[in-house]
């Protein structure tokens, strides 16, 4: 019998979160380098948008951040809620609207991405604010404000 390949790593964390081993300190590290991957990967599709590049170059990044929403609840076990985290309590004590929010900001990045790869320059601009908007209430609700510098 060949071996199992090894287990995702998303999936082991949760197998590891359900038994009450899981390294907090580690899952909101994990989180923090994925936020800060898609904040990238949105200043990358702002740039392109204002300096008019082909907007299919521009569906990659995009179809990134959908993959990233339909990760993020995964990165918000209960009690990850470490003096690193940037996390509200509200994602905990409104699990439902916390995973809406991040199913919202899914759809409207494969919309975008779908814009891209279809080469619609106008509508790959107006849906790009449709995600920024998603990401700010998201923000709004569910992370502690940025502290101003």
């Amino acid at each position: 019998m060949a071996p199992m390949p090894p287990m995702p790593p998303m999936d082991h964390a949760r197998m590891m979160a359900g038994h009450g081993m899981m390294d907090h300190a580690a899952i909101v590290q994990a989180r923090q380098a994925g936020f800060h991957l898609t904040v990238a990967a949105f200043l990358g599709i702002k740039a392109g948008i204002a300096r008019g590049a082909d907007v299919k170059t521009l569906a990659l990044p995009a179809a990134a951040i959908a993959g990233w929403g339909k990760a993020i609840p995964t990165m918000f076990p209960p009690h990850s809620d470490t003096p690193e985290s940037d996390a509200l309590p509200s994602i905990w004590t409104d699990r439902a609207g916390f995973e809406a929010a991040a199913a919202k900001m899914s759809v409207a990045a494969r919309a975008l991405a779908d814009l891209g790869k279809a080469g619609d320059t106008a509508g790959f601009a107006i849906q790009f604010e449709t995600l920024a908007k998603t990401c700010g209430e998201c923000h709004t609700t569910y992370r502690k404000p940025e502290e101003k510098k």
